[in-house]
């Protein structure tokens, strides 16, 4: 339920929960515990010295030139396997021939032997004999 615009949005409980208070003079006066001391000492201590390892530096250009080979070597790669994958096996069969039959002109039929018998071809359209 919305709360009505006469009431607080936060009541006195939650404030005094949420306050922090300062640390007094006095406590401001006292020294430093050795724990607390010891933790500065740590802190100081360890932004003095190198980091580790090899740390964060900045690449040169035979780094950026390592990498754009890589990346094309990889796109390369990627590209040969999916040619790879698509190409026809062997296993298939071939791909049937289409023949396209155009039409000749119609022969007219030899004349029939007036006897009856098969046309003899004349003797200028016989092969020569063969040597």
């Amino acid at each position: 339920m919305p709360a009505d615009f006469d009431e607080p949005v936060f009541d006195e409980d939650f404030v005094r929960g949420a306050s922090f208070t300062e640390p007094s003079a006095q406590e401001r006066a006292r020294p430093p515990s050795r724990r607390a001391r010891r933790g500065a000492a740590r802190r100081r201590n360890r932004a003095a010295r190198p980091p580790r390892g090899r740390g964060f530096r900045r690449p040169g250009n035979r780094m950026a030139v390592a990498q754009l080979a890589g990346g094309i070597l990889v796109l390369l790669a990627i590209s040969v396997a999916l040619w790879w994958w698509n190409q026809p096996s062997g296993e298939m069969e071939a791909p049937a021939r289409v023949e396209i039959m155009t039409p000749a002109e119609p022969v007219p039929p030899e004349p029939a032997d007036p006897d009856g018998g098969p046309a003899q071809p004349a003797p200028s359209e016989m092969a020569p004999p063969r040597v």
